[in-house]
Formats: C-alpha cells, structure tokens, sequence
C-alpha cells in the first residue's frame, strides 16, 4: 500500500507538471497583439462563406485565393459586427479598380471584384478589406430608386480606406503566430510593410497646424460632388486609423451607418447624425462627429449644425 500510494503521488505530481508545461508553452508562445492588447477580441470567427469565381488570377490558384482572403475576411469581421447572422461573398477577377457591385449574385451573394493578381497577398488583402467594408457599412442603403446617391459617400470610402490599412496590421500580427498555412510563416512582415508604404505617402496627411475641420471646411462642396477622390479620402482615412488602432472595438459602429437610405442625400452634419442616432454606443461617432467641428456633446447633434460652407469657422 505505501508503495502503491507513492506511485499515485508520483503519477499526480507528473500530471500536474505537464499541464504547467503545456500551459507555460501556450503563454510564451502567444504573441502579444497591440491591436489588442488585453485579448478581448480574441472571439469566435464570423460565419462568412466565401466563393473565389474561376478566371485571370495570374499565377494564382482559386483554393489558394480563398485561404488567404478567409484569413482577411476573420481579421476584420471579427471587430465589426454585422447586421446579419451569416454573410455570403462572390469573388471574381476584373481589370480597372476593385468594386463591390448594388447587384446580387445569383444566391444572393454580394459581388466583389478585385485586381489584384498572381500571389501578391498582400494586394489581395488590401483590396478586399476595403470592399468588405463596404458591405458592413450597408453601401447598398445608399440606393434610393435606382440611383446611387453619392453625396457621403467620400466618408464611406475613407472609413473603407482606414478598415484596408488597419487590416493590413492585424494580419501581420495574426500571420506572425498563426498563418493559415505554415509555407506562410513570415509573410506577415508583408502586409505590415505595405501599410508602412501607403502611410508613408505624404498627401495621406493635413497640412500643418491643420485639422480635419478646417480640411473639411475647404473641401466638403468637392466632396459631395465627386466621392472617388483617392487622395483626400487618404487624408481623412490617415486621421482616423489612430482611433481604430485604440479602440478595434470602434469597428462594430460600422454596421449603423447609412442604416436609413433617407439620410444619404442629406448635409454631411445631418448625415453623421443619423449615424450617432443609429448606434447603440455612441462613442465613435461622437468622437467623428467633434473631429470634423459638428457639436455632439453626449446628445444628438442639434439641427443647426447643418451649416452653409460660408458658416464654417476658420
């Protein structure tokens, strides 16, 4: 008996050691995320079903295509939320400058276009995060009759632009530890030196001793004409990544905004308002909505804001 105790306590003790060990080897393996610092948004992964069309991806294979964009689709769903349980995706290759298209495929997938091609990852990710943001912003509430209205959509299109860039980080941190094939170990660098690249440009910021009030207030007549203008959506997406890099959690406002279709035409302060009365936490949008010198103050942004260019201070 004394023997055969001591083998159970000698059986225990190895027991013990090697579920230290095991949880040791997690802990020290575990990289530390600044994205997301203390590990709350490490959550189960969005339901996306992805389906990458057949065609001229260069040198890239179809199977190999879905991987990489399933991985870019996780890094930034999982900080958005979405206003449906499930989410279906149609990818097909075209020439021109990446979309997501108003109409459906034929299951009722949204379609994006991409043009990125051969095995540049890193140009997959950037283009497909971007439209992808798209969707979670509900582009399609843009739609009245059969037109897209366009007058807001330059802030859609930088807030596209901040969800590629900050994409492109996550993934460099998730890809570090944990790509979703080991031939890929180290290419996280990759996406994180391409952010590096495109915030390095310098039109991406405000002049000096500018801010994005008075920005807005030299450029809103040009904006609300013509939202495709890279170059002063870049400015705007430069001056919010900083919030989202604070707060992933931010990204789930995304999903209340053009949550009305009768909103997309109206005055810009009107428009964010909308978008403030919409989300259940208003912090970001309230934080935008001061940024750009509309009054929020903690309560719905008074009708007044609504101002004439004339009306915007200096």
């Amino acid at each position: 008996m004394p023997v055969r105790r001591a083998l159970m306590r000698v059986g225990k003790m190895a027991l013990v050691m090697v579920l230290a060990a095991v949880s040791t080897s997690k802990f020290v393996h575990a990289k530390f995320d600044p994205l997301d610092p203390l590990g709350q948004l490490r959550k189960k992964h969005v339901d996306v079903s992805i389906e990458v069309a057949p065609g001229d991806w260069g040198g890239a294979d179809v199977g190999t295509i879905h991987l990489v964009l399933t991985s870019v689709a996780h890094a930034f769903l999982d900080h958005a939320k979405l206003a449906r349980d499930d989410l279906k995706l149609r990818i097909v290759p075209r020439g021109g400058s990446p979309r997501v298209l108003y109409e459906r495929g034929p299951e009722g997938q949204y379609v994006i276009q991409l043009t990125a091609r051969d095995q540049r990852w890193f140009q997959y990710a950037y283009q497909f995060a971007h439209e992808l943001c798209h969707v979670v912003a509900n582009f399609d509430h843009r739609v009245v009759g059969d037109k897209a209205v366009q007058e807001n959509q330059w802030f859609e299109e930088a807030l596209c632009e901040t969800a590629a860039l900050f994409t492109l980080k996550r993934l460099g941190v998730v890809w570090a530890s944990n790509p979703p094939t080991r031939d890929w170990m180290g290419y996280g660098e990759s996406f994180v030196s391409y952010a590096g690249y495109l915030l390095n440009e310098p039109h991406r910021y405000l002049a000096e001793n500018q801010s994005l009030r008075d920005w807005y207030a030299e450029n809103h007549a040009s904006l609300r004409e013509n939202p495709y203008q890279r170059r002063k959506n870049d400015i705007v997406a430069s001056a919010l990544l900083p919030l989202f890099e604070q707060h992933p959690e931010y990204w789930r406002s995304i999903a209340y905004l053009n949550a009305d279709s009768a909103s997309a035409a109206k005055p810009f302060p009107d428009y964010l308002d909308d978008w403030h009365r919409a989300c259940p936490d208003k912090t970001l949008a309230r934080e935008i909505m001061m940024q750009f010198g509309f009054d929020s103050g903690g309560r719905d942004a008074p009708r007044e804001t609504a101002l004439r260019s004339s009306q915007f201070p200096r």
